[in-house]
């Protein structure tokens, strides 16, 4: 019951609306489960509705053609910006193959209070049933930027790949490779005896991005060990573990 008052102030004070798919808007329509991730968090309440103030809810969505509704998913903080990610249409909603297409929302900080300093929409897509596994601040030397990952699981073989972003100009700016990195796979899913199983931790060091790998392959043999990549040119090199990191990239499906 304390949810229900809670995120009612939140709705009242924010003026976020209810309404059906023929009324119009300036903004995006929010998808029904909209609150999922902001009624528990007041500051990514405040960047939703600086990014999207007339935004409505729209509980009707079904057979309609109209542009798919959003859904807040986070809000990164930096030194002197925050930037709120969107994904269209619900997430979890979508079918398997389905990425999400992620938004970009860019909201300078002017003392305690947030102003609208640009968007970039659709910058990617990533993920399964229109959902991600995750979006994280990223620095690279001296610049700003997000990590996004996204995976899936298909009959018994799990994946997720890593795409790195800078902040450039109010964009999101990939930085490569071209099919991101791996940040994992398994086929332990698909195998009653012995099977692959590999996750992936990453970091930043300067302008490096080093990304360990450990676990086993279906050999039983271990794997541990990194992949490092370098910031060059505002694109991402790679600059050592190149033996390993032909052996993960020729496992990903």
């Amino acid at each position: 019951m304390l949810k229900v008052f809670v995120l009612s102030a939140l709705l009242l004070r924010a003026g976020v609306q209810v309404s059906c798919a023929d009324e119009e808007t300036s903004d995006p329509p929010l998808c029904p489960n909209w609150s999922v991730n902001v009624e528990n968090d007041l500051v990514l309440w405040q960047a939703l509705e600086v990014a999207h103030p007339s935004a409505k809810v729209d509980y009707n969505r079904e057979g309609s053609n109209l542009p798919p509704c959003v859904s807040p998913y986070t809000l990164l903080s930096y030194d002197t910006f925050m930037v709120l990610l969107l994904l269209a249409g619900e997430p979890g909603e979508a079918c398997h193959g389905c990425g999400a297409s992620v938004s970009a929302v860019f909201l300078q900080r002017d003392g305690s209070r947030l102003k609208l300093a640009g968007r970039h929409d659709g910058f990617t897509e990533a993920g399964t049933f229109g959902d991600l596994m995750s979006i994280n601040p990223l620095r690279l030397g001296s610049h700003d930027g997000i990590m996004v990952e996204g995976g899936g699981t298909f009959q018994g073989y799990s994946s997720s790949v890593l795409t790195p972003f800078l902040i450039l100009n109010g964009r999101m700016k990939p930085i490569g490779p071209e099919n991101g990195i791996s940040s994992g796979d398994s086929d332990c899913g698909a195998r009653d005896g012995p099977c692959r199983d590999v996750a992936a931790y990453w970091r930043t060091q300067g302008g490096r991005l080093i990304v360990r790998y450990v676990g086993k392959r279906a050999n039983r043999s271990r794997i541990n060990g990194s992949v490092v990549y370098e910031l060059r040119k505002g694109m991402l090199v790679r600059v050592s573990g190149h033996k390993l990191a032909a052996d993960i990239e020729g496992s990903r499906p």
